[in-house]
């Protein structure tokens, strides 16, 4: 799968990455966009995101990686 840009998502998908990192809700269809996508998964019943999301988002300003 080629490496999404920022550009890549809707302002709606951008502002679900956000959300989902906050550990916020998100509507259905744009958390099961994502998650076809790659950039997010659940575990232990939690939506969190992948590394390809994490990264995507620290590309987006929206948040910084864990060094």
């Amino acid at each position: 799968m080629p490496q999404l840009r920022p550009e890549d998502l809707s302002a709606d998908e951008r502002d679900a990455l956000g959300r989902i990192h906050r550990h916020e809700a998100v509507a259905d269809p744009l958390r099961l966009g994502l998650q076809a996508r790659g950039l997010i998964e659940q575990r232990q019943g939690s939506w969190v995101l992948t590394n390809d999301g994490s990264v995507l988002l620290a590309t987006l300003g929206l948040a910084k990686l864990d060094e």
